[in-house]
């Protein structure tokens, strides 16, 4: 089960991380995992590897590249500049693994923070969403949402993500740390049917924000 769980999840997203220029060589079906990378810092950042490279924005979506196939276990590097400042990156990953390499400023200097997820679920009649934590200053990331405000997570660690899936309809949340709203409310539209979705909290100059990617697009 889990085998058919992992290659309908890669058939989705394979379509998507092609269409941009591949940083690394792609492995064999059964031994791959996927990469990606977040620019939570406050400048915009390019991500290196060879003759490859990947520039993100800090506009919310335009801040995550799409997740790349890549070998199971291999080291894999990259370079990251963010104005002057520089930082290498290193990364195995497991096999059927999804890592969000997440870029942060720290000072003047830059640091990494990696998030690793296995997904153990795919149901293509519901949506995949899931809340991702890379502020370090954030103890416990929640998430509410729908009419109610219901509570979709709680207790969401730095470095960590939490996923379900939910039914595919129109979906407004708030992410909180703690007592306190992290950013403003995100309308994330109308859900669809088989796809994922990371809301992310990345760390503010006033605060945090949170905003939401698609995980795969066609």
């Amino acid at each position: 089960m889990k085998k058919i769980i992992l290659t309908c999840l890669a058939s989705v997203l394979s379509l998507s991380a092609y269409a941009d220029n591949p940083l690394y060589e792609t492995g064999p079906g059964q031994d791959s995992s996927f990469v990606r990378f977040l620019n939570a810092s406050s400048d915009k950042a390019v991500v290196v590897n060879g003759a490859a490279k990947v520039s993100l924005d800090v506009k919310n979506e335009s801040r995550v590249s799409r997740f790349y196939p890549v070998k199971a276990g291999d080291k894999l590097k990259a370079s990251v500049q963010v104005g002057a400042a520089k930082t290498n990156v290193e990364v195995v990953a497991k096999p059927g693994e999804f890592i969000t390499v997440t870029i942060l400023n720290k000072g003047t200097a830059l640091e990494s923070m990696l998030v690793r997820e296995a997904p153990t679920d795919f149901n293509a009649m519901r949506s995949s969403i899931s809340l991702m934590n890379v502020d370090s200053s954030c103890a416990a990331a929640s998430l509410t949402g729908g009419a109610k405000a219901a509570t979709i997570f709680e207790g969401v660690k730095p470095a960590t993500t939490q996923r379900r899936l939910v039914n595919p309809v129109a979906l407004t949340v708030q992410a909180n740390c703690g007592t306190d709203a992290a950013g403003a409310a995100v309308d994330m539209s109308q859900l669809q049917a088989g796809e994922r979705y990371s809301i992310i909290v990345i760390p503010a100059k006033k605060g945090r924000q949170t905003f939401f990617v698609r995980d795969s697009t066609s």
